[in-house]
């Protein structure tokens, strides 16, 4: 039982430290706060939850599970995160090929008396859209013309030297005014589904 607990110990920490190094080219965080998001990356794997517990479970090492826990809440309620550092960083490891399809949808959900509506950008890969940037709107609902040109104006900002095939989005994000902005200056070709009722005959 020692013996499988240090090996599994051991391959624990080489993917650690694996992940560290590829990590460390493109966030050029210092070794211990790397060191901790490796650690945290492969218990998010493990675990399949982002649960604060069951993820300190899957740290391995000497430490204590609550220990791992209180450092896992440490990280998050102390540590600003730059999250177009770690966008670029995803993009760049997994090698995404231009143009890039970019998709925009906008999620709400409920936590207690707390409602989040988040609009978002992300850029298509193999069927998935990894998010690059977004927004928490201080509202219900829709997201109106200004608020999409402020998240697309974001993108360009830090990715604008990425090339783009088109922009792809359901049918809430339709609008006159919102064409026009794409169209004029980022220059955007786009996909947008429109309600049978929009069809011209």
């Amino acid at each position: 039982m020692r013996i499988t607990t240090f090996l599994n110990h051991k391959t624990l920490m080489h993917q650690v430290t694996r992940l560290q190094a590829a990590l460390r080219p493109h966030l050029g965080w210092h070794g211990a706060r790397l060191g901790f998001l490796a650690a945290f990356l492969i218990a998010l794997l493990r675990v399949k939850t982002v649960n604060f517990a069951e993820l300190a479970t899957a740290f391995g090492g000497k430490a204590q599970t609550d220990s791992h826990a209180k450092r896992i809440h440490r990280f998050f309620r102390h540590y600003t995160l730059n999250t177009a550092q770690i966008a670029k960083a995803v993009v760049a490891l997994m090698n995404i090929p231009q143009p890039w399809v970019l998709s925009l949808d906008r999620t709400e959900w409920q936590f207690g008396s707390c409602v989040f509506n988040i609009l978002m950008l992300g850029v298509v890969h193999e069927g998935v859209a990894f998010p690059l940037v977004w927004c928490v709107l201080d509202k219900r609902g829709a997201s109106n013309v200004d608020e999409r040109t402020e998240l697309f104006n974001e993108f360009l900002f830090h990715f604008g030297n990425e090339s783009v095939a088109c922009l792809t989005a359901d049918r809430e994000f339709m609008g006159k005014d919102w064409f026009a902005y794409l169209l004029s200056e980022p220059n955007t070709d786009f996909r947008i589904r429109i309600r049978a009722t929009d069809k011209q005959g």
